[in-house]
Protein backbone atom coordinates (compact mmCIF):
# COMPACT_ATOMS: atom_id res chain seq x y z
CA UNK A 1 0.00 0.00 0.00
CA UNK A 2 3.48 2.47 0.54
CA UNK A 3 4.13 2.21 -2.49
CA UNK A 4 0.88 2.74 -4.24
CA UNK A 5 0.57 5.85 -2.51
CA UNK A 6 3.95 6.81 -3.68
CA UNK A 7 3.63 6.23 -7.17
CA UNK A 8 0.34 7.99 -6.66
CA UNK A 9 2.08 10.89 -5.50
CA UNK A 10 4.59 10.92 -8.07
CA UNK A 11 2.43 11.01 -10.92
CA UNK A 12 0.06 13.54 -9.50
CA UNK A 13 3.09 15.70 -8.95
CA UNK A 14 4.40 15.04 -12.57
CA UNK A 15 0.85 15.58 -13.94
CA UNK A 16 0.83 19.15 -12.17
CA UNK A 17 4.16 20.34 -12.98
CA UNK A 18 3.57 18.94 -16.65
CA UNK A 19 0.10 21.14 -16.60
CA UNK A 20 1.82 24.25 -15.33
CA UNK A 21 4.99 23.79 -17.98
CA UNK A 22 7.59 23.37 -15.33
CA UNK A 23 8.24 21.81 -11.51
CA UNK A 24 6.21 23.18 -8.96
CA UNK A 25 7.88 24.11 -5.75
CA UNK A 26 5.93 24.97 -2.79
CA UNK A 27 8.63 25.68 -0.23
CA UNK A 28 8.53 29.85 0.12
CA UNK A 29 5.12 31.33 1.54
CA UNK A 30 4.46 31.49 -2.50
CA UNK A 31 4.34 28.21 -4.79
CA UNK A 32 7.00 28.58 -7.81
CA UNK A 33 6.81 27.09 -11.13
CA UNK A 34 10.30 26.22 -12.05
CA UNK A 35 11.76 25.08 -15.46
CA UNK A 36 11.52 21.49 -16.91
CA UNK A 37 14.93 21.24 -16.88
CA UNK A 38 15.52 21.72 -13.14
CA UNK A 39 16.80 18.62 -11.40
CA UNK A 40 16.54 18.29 -7.44
CA UNK A 41 19.27 17.32 -5.73
CA UNK A 42 19.63 16.77 -1.59
CA UNK A 43 22.43 16.40 0.18
CA UNK A 44 21.42 14.31 3.30
CA UNK A 45 24.62 14.79 5.06
CA UNK A 46 24.75 18.22 5.12
CA UNK A 47 25.01 20.38 8.15
CA UNK A 48 22.44 22.46 6.88
CA UNK A 49 19.21 22.14 5.22
CA UNK A 50 18.73 23.20 1.53
CA UNK A 51 17.23 21.52 -1.15
CA UNK A 52 18.98 22.89 -4.79
CA UNK A 53 17.38 22.81 -8.16
CA UNK A 54 19.79 22.45 -11.20
CA UNK A 55 19.18 24.11 -14.01
CA UNK A 56 19.83 25.06 -17.36
CA UNK A 57 18.90 27.96 -19.44
CA UNK A 58 18.27 28.34 -23.44
CA UNK A 59 21.95 28.73 -23.69
CA UNK A 60 22.43 25.41 -21.76
CA UNK A 61 24.17 27.19 -19.29
CA UNK A 62 23.80 26.20 -16.04
CA UNK A 63 22.20 28.00 -12.94
CA UNK A 64 20.80 26.82 -9.62
CA UNK A 65 18.03 27.29 -7.00
CA UNK A 66 19.01 26.79 -3.40
CA UNK A 67 16.22 27.12 -1.00
CA UNK A 68 17.33 27.07 2.48
CA UNK A 69 16.50 28.11 5.58
CA UNK A 70 17.35 31.75 6.24
CA UNK A 71 20.21 30.88 9.14
CA UNK A 72 23.23 32.03 6.87
CA UNK A 73 25.08 34.97 6.13
CA UNK A 74 25.46 34.62 2.41
CA UNK A 75 27.03 38.26 1.96
CA UNK A 76 29.68 37.40 4.61
CA UNK A 77 30.13 33.96 2.33
CA UNK A 78 30.89 35.70 -0.44
CA UNK A 79 33.45 38.22 0.79
CA UNK A 80 35.29 35.45 2.36
CA UNK A 81 35.60 33.41 -0.61
CA UNK A 82 35.61 35.96 -3.77
CA UNK A 83 36.32 39.72 -4.60
CA UNK A 84 35.03 42.90 -5.65
CA UNK A 85 31.58 41.96 -3.60
CA UNK A 86 28.81 44.32 -4.37
CA UNK A 87 25.80 44.19 -2.33
CA UNK A 88 22.54 45.71 -3.51
CA UNK A 89 19.44 45.29 -0.44
CA UNK A 90 15.79 46.25 -0.81
CA UNK A 91 12.21 45.07 0.21
CA UNK A 92 10.34 43.01 -2.10
CA UNK A 93 6.73 42.61 -0.65
CA UNK A 94 7.48 40.61 1.97
CA UNK A 95 10.65 39.36 1.10
CA UNK A 96 14.15 41.00 1.76
CA UNK A 97 15.67 40.53 -1.58
CA UNK A 98 19.55 40.75 -1.96
CA UNK A 99 21.45 41.14 -5.11
CA UNK A 100 25.63 39.88 -5.11
CA UNK A 101 27.95 40.24 -7.64
CA UNK A 102 31.22 39.15 -7.28
CA UNK A 103 34.45 37.52 -8.48
CA UNK A 104 35.89 33.92 -7.95
CA UNK A 105 39.09 32.93 -7.18
CA UNK A 106 39.40 32.36 -11.00
CA UNK A 107 38.22 36.40 -11.23
CA UNK A 108 35.03 35.49 -13.09
CA UNK A 109 31.84 36.83 -12.36
CA UNK A 110 29.23 35.30 -9.90
CA UNK A 111 26.15 36.65 -9.52
CA UNK A 112 23.68 35.94 -7.08
CA UNK A 113 20.21 36.76 -5.84
CA UNK A 114 18.56 35.94 -2.87
CA UNK A 115 14.91 36.28 -1.64
CA UNK A 116 14.29 35.68 1.96
CA UNK A 117 11.49 35.43 4.63
CA UNK A 118 12.47 35.38 8.69
CA UNK A 119 12.90 31.85 8.22
CA UNK A 120 13.40 30.93 4.71
CA UNK A 121 15.87 31.99 1.34
CA UNK A 122 15.77 31.20 -1.74
CA UNK A 123 18.99 31.78 -3.60
CA UNK A 124 19.26 32.16 -7.73
CA UNK A 125 22.56 31.46 -7.94
CA UNK A 126 25.13 31.18 -11.32
CA UNK A 127 28.77 30.79 -12.16
CA UNK A 128 27.81 32.88 -15.37
CA UNK A 129 25.39 35.08 -16.50
CA UNK A 130 21.66 33.77 -16.18
CA UNK A 131 18.97 35.39 -18.37
CA UNK A 132 17.01 37.96 -17.27
CA UNK A 133 13.81 35.94 -17.92
CA UNK A 134 15.14 33.73 -14.88
CA UNK A 135 15.21 36.23 -12.36
CA UNK A 136 12.09 38.09 -13.88
CA UNK A 137 10.00 34.45 -13.90
CA UNK A 138 10.82 34.21 -9.67
CA UNK A 139 9.78 37.63 -9.35
CA UNK A 140 6.36 37.64 -10.98
CA UNK A 141 5.51 34.65 -9.41
CA UNK A 142 5.86 36.01 -5.37
CA UNK A 143 2.62 37.21 -4.15
CA UNK A 144 4.42 37.83 -0.49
Amino acid sequence: MKIFTIVLLFITFNLSAKEEGGVIVKILPDSLVLNSSCKAMADLVAQDFSILYACKDSFQRMYFYNFRLNNIDLVADFEKDSTDVVVNKSQFKSYTLYEITAKNSDNKPIKAVSYCTKELCLDLVSDNEYEKSIQDSITSQLRG
